[in-house]
C-alpha cells in the first residue's frame, strides 16, 4: 500500500530535494538496476505535467531523491506517485498524493 505524502511550492521556485528509502519487513529493497519513476498529472490518465527528475544515491539500501531543480508549471493541484520498478521486474508503487503548485505574489 501506498504512502501519502502531500508537497506545496511555489510555481518558478525552487523545490528543495526530498529523500526517500523504501524498507521492507525492515530490509531495504535493493534499486540495483531498477528505475524510479515520479508523474504529475492533473488526473489519473490524464496529460502529464510534469516528470521531476529522481536520482537513485544509494540502491543497495533502497535509497532516491527527487532532485533539487525549478518547477514552472501552471499553478494546479496536481496528483502524483512514486513507482518503482526492480531489477527482476517488479512494479510497486511507494508513494502518492497531491502535488501543489501555486502562483508567487511577488515577481
Amino acid at each position: 500500500m501506498a504512502s501519502t505524502l502531500n508537497f506545496t511550492t511555489k510555481r518558478g521556485d525552487t523545490f528543495k530535494r526530498t529523500d526517500f528509502q523504501i524498507v521492507i519487513n525492515e530490509i531495504p529493497l535493493d534499486l540495483t538496476d531498477g528505475e524510479v519513476k515520479i508523474q504529475l498529472r492533473k488526473q489519473p490518465g490524464g496529460l502529464i505535467a510534469l516528470e521531476p527528475t529522481i536520482t537513485i544515491f544509494d540502491p543497495e539500501n533502497g535509497e532516491f531523491c527527487i532532485d533539487e531543480q525549478i518547477i514552472n508549471i501552471e499553478a494546479c493541484i496536481y496528483r502524483y506517485d512514486i513507482q518503482v520498478t526492480t531489477e527482476s521486474g517488479e512494479v510497486n508503487t511507494w508513494v502518492s498524493g497531491l502535488f501543489t503548485i501555486t502562483d508567487d505574489i511577488t515577481r
